[in-house]
């Protein structure tokens, strides 16, 4: 319902986007696969958008054409993703892990190592709860909270507004330290972290640039 607007809207690429862009880039969540885009332009050989929503993944696919990016644009789901073990060496998933509930996102985790070679490089960016705009929500979550009514109080429902109807996106929004955690959980060598915005002087983000270690190299014993 959201695709077209949603596109005119965020045309820009995140700047991290560019930690994760040598060999085949993998842009998971990728609307119309900006951040793929430009990643894959500094270095990528292949490109492979995967969104749930087919209607952007056929914008993701026109924008693939325009550019000359030799990729696809997949319609398909984090938490089973339609791609073979260890055939990625970027992976980016901006604004797209907070769609996923929490007791799920181990599977999103799970999936991308899955798929990453040793040593893939992971760009992973999620809103912060600690936006203004969800002081509100968050109080009103403690309250049902209290009452029994809501089980977390970082989930949330954001009105997207459209032609005079409103759609309701799903966010799970995490902290710093519950992502740091699923990375160590999983296995990523967190390279960088922190707090970031799409627009300058912005922190409103969390963001995290890790590697993934797939063989741990245990040191020689001396005889």
């Amino acid at each position: 319902d959201i695709a077209e607007g949603f596109t005119s809207w965020r045309m820009r690429p995140w700047p991290l986007a560019k930690f994760a862009s040598r060999g085949v880039v993998l842009d998971l969540g990728a609307g119309s696969c900006v951040n793929g885009v430009y990643a894959y332009s500094l270095g990528g050989r292949y490109l492979l958008c995967i969104d749930i929503s087919y209607r952007m993944c056929f914008i993701s696919r026109k924008l693939l054409v325009k550019r000359g990016v030799v990729g696809d644009s997949v319609a398909g789901d984090m938490l089973f993703l339609p791609v073979r073990d260890n055939a990625v060496d970027s992976i980016i998933a901006i604004a797209s892990i907070h769609h996923i509930p929490k007791n799920l996102v181990d599977m999103v985790f799970k999936e991308i190592k899955r798929v990453a070679r040793d040593g893939a490089i992971t760009v992973v960016t999620v809103w912060s709860w600690r936006q203004p705009r969800f002081i509100l929500s968050t109080l009103a979550n403690v309250f049902l909270k209290l009452l029994g009514l809501a089980t977390d109080i970082r989930e949330y429902l954001v009105p997207w507004r459209k032609r005079g109807r409103t759609v309701y996106r799903y966010y799970q929004l995490y902290t710093l330290r519950e992502i740091l955690q699923l990375c160590k959980k999983h296995g990523f060598e967190v390279i960088s972290y922190g707090f970031t915005g799409y627009t300058k002087r912005r922190s409103d983000n969390i963001y995290v640039i890790a590697k993934i270690r797939k063989h741990i190299q245990h040191p020689k014993t001396q005889t």
